[in-house]
Parts: C-alpha cells; sequence; structure tokens
C-alpha cells in the first residue's frame, strides 16, 4: 500500500519575496588533466555525507538588495516621555518597544529603510528584537504537516550576518501568514556588507516532532567489552 507523500507548502505572501530552494551540490569539471601533481580531485561535494547534508532541507534566500551594518544597542525600562533624553546621552534616535522594554538602535537607516505595503500599510520588514538581533520579515509564509516542526539553522562560511537558530511548530505557523509579512529570521549584522537579493541567508529543516522527544545514551565502550566478556 503506497503512503501519501506528506507535503511542506510554501505561500509567496507578496510581490517580492523568494521563497527558499533546495540546494544543488555538484562537482566541478576537472580542469587540471596536464598538470603533473597539483589535481585538486578531493572537493567537499565529491564527499556524500557532506553533498547529502547540503541538500537537505531547503535554502532560504534574501528577497532583497539589503546593506547591513552592526548596530548599538541601549535596552531601557522607562516612560516614553523619557526617551527623547536618554537619546540624546546615547546617540540613539530610533526606539521599538518589545514588551515592557523599549529597545534604541543606532545606526537605524539601514534597516528602517526597508519597508513593504500590506493591507494599504507601510510595515518594517527588519524589527529590532534584543542583543543587535533583528526580526527579518521573508514575506512568505509555510504551512507543515499536523505535528511536525520548523528548524532555522545558520549557514556555513557567513561572517558578515549569523541567522540564528529557530524551532516552530507547526501550529504557530499560521501567526506569521496572517500578519501578511510572513514568516521571521532571527538576523544579527556583524559587519558592514551588501547582501544581494537571492543570497542565501539560512537552512530550513522540516521533522516531526517526536524527534525531540529522542533520549541519548552514552555506551562506555570499556564497560561494554567488559561486559561481553564477563558473559562468556
Amino acid at each position: 500500500m503506497l503512503m501519501e507523500v506528506q507535503k511542506v507548502r510554501f505561500l509567496t505572501l507578496t510581490s517580492w519575496t523568494l521563497p527558499p530552494i533546495v540546494e544543488t551540490v555538484t562537482v566541478p569539471e576537472a580542469r587540471d588533466a596536464d598538470l603533473r601533481w597539483g589535481r585538486n580531485t578531493r572537493v567537499k561535494g565529491a564527499c556524500w555525507p557532506y553533498k547529502m547534508g547540503k541538500q537537505a532541507g531547503w535554502t532560504i534566500r534574501s528577497p532583497l538588495d539589503l546593506h547591513i551594518e552592526p548596530v548599538r544597542e541601549l535596552q531601557v525600562q522607562a516612560a516614553e516621555a523619557e526617551l527623547e533624553e536618554l537619546g540624546q546621552q546615547h546617540g540613539i534616535q530610533f526606539w521599538v518597544r518589545r514588551g515592557s522594554t523599549y529597545i534604541g538602535v543606532a545606526p537605524d537607516g539601514w534597516f528602517r529603510f526597508h519597508q513593504a505595503r500590506v493591507a494599504g500599510q507601510w510595515r518594517n520588514l527588519l524589527i529590532p528584537n534584543g542583543e543587535c538581533t533583528f526580526e527579518w520579515a521573508l514575506g512568505w509564509g509555510l504551512e507543515l504537516p499536523e505535528d511536525h516542526v520548523a528548524l532555522f539553522q545558520p549557514i556555513e562560511g557567513q561572517d558578515a550576518f549569523v541567522v540564528h537558530p529557530g524551532l516552530l511548530p507547526a501550529e504557530r505557523l499560521a501567526t506569521f501568514t496572517e500578519s501578511g509579512l510572513g514568516l521571521a529570521i532571527a538576523f544579527e549584522p556583524r559587519r558592514a556588507h551588501t547582501i544581494k537579493r537571492g543570497d542565501p541567508l539560512a537552512k530550513l529543516f522540516v521533522f516531526h516532532k517526536s524527534a525531540l522527544a529522542l533520549e541519548a545514551e552514552v555506551v562506555e565502550r570499556g564497560e561494554t567489552t567488559h561486559a561481553t566478556l564477563a558473559g562468556v
């Protein structure tokens, strides 16, 4: 009996978004056949665990050209009327309220520049979220089979920014879709850099939530060997 194939659905909520894609790893064609010793034939793509790992899940891409800068931040719990004075003291002009805390961020021009229209209103795509990170809305929603979770992970070799890990169960995803701006990743700029539309940002993996209940058992090799010998 054939089992029904379960699907992950990416919902394009905006005209400007780029849904995630499956990455393909290929081995470059060898061009050193006439060289005597220096032949680079052992590349990462030729190693099947690396290739399988890279092609697992989906690659999240930047939906826009974005110049990023590292920021400094001030978190305060104060009256709104006090923010102007605090901002003058610390050279901060932009504040956002997250829960009971006001977060002041500088410089602020680079991330405030990026807005999108949702239901007739302009909305910020990047919102400060503490510890110099941002929630970056990507313009697409996600639907998973029941009892599955979405895991967001950083990509290798990226030093200009980092996307911090995140885990979302299927039942929490509808909130992002209803917002109109889609899923948001936890994004932290590390140095000045220009991200181009289509550049990879992070990886997305989907798995059954039962995997979260797996327990680990450490078996000491010496003890296992001793127990086996004792039973002989």
